[in-house]
């Protein structure tokens, strides 16, 4: 079953005053169709590509992720790989506000990562040289 239609191209002029891609954003009434909150607040945000429609995923943070895990604090490096690889995941699933929101929170744990790792080296060194300093001050009998 095929339908007679007329070829229109955009150069002759025969669009009208609604080219195809207004045309999806109209409701049958001509009026633009509704668009939910939670598009609205997060088209505002840097996730935005440079083309209408276009969308970049926001960061992952995995490598980040794993180098806090190995060399700083592992129980929170842990969480922040585990936020991290639901960015993919909730990206590849069409969860774009999801997926900027699992971006932010494996960034922070990977921030509290960095601080507590930091901390940790800081307290095991002060440690470490006050019982050394000790030891080499004690006379021998």
């Amino acid at each position: 079953m095929t339908e007679n239609r007329p070829s229109q191209s955009p150069d002759d002029g025969s669009w009208g005053s609604e080219t195809p891609w207004q045309a999806s954003s109209m409701s049958s009434q001509g009026q633009p169709s509704q668009t939910s909150d939670e598009h609205q607040q997060f088209s505002q945000q840097q996730w935005q590509g440079s083309y209408p429609g276009q969308r970049m995923t926001p960061p992952t943070y995995m490598v980040g992720a794993i180098l806090v895990t190995l060399f700083c604090f592992f129980p929170t490096g842990i969480a922040a790989i585990v936020f991290s690889s639901q960015v993919s995941a909730k990206t590849n699933a069409g969860d774009i506000a999801g997926a900027a929101e699992a971006s932010r929170k494996a960034r922070l744990w990977i921030i509290v990562s960095l601080a507590a790792g930091v901390l940790a080296w800081i307290i095991l060194m002060v440690v470490s040289l006050s019982t050394s300093s000790t030891t080499a001050l004690v006379p021998s009998p």
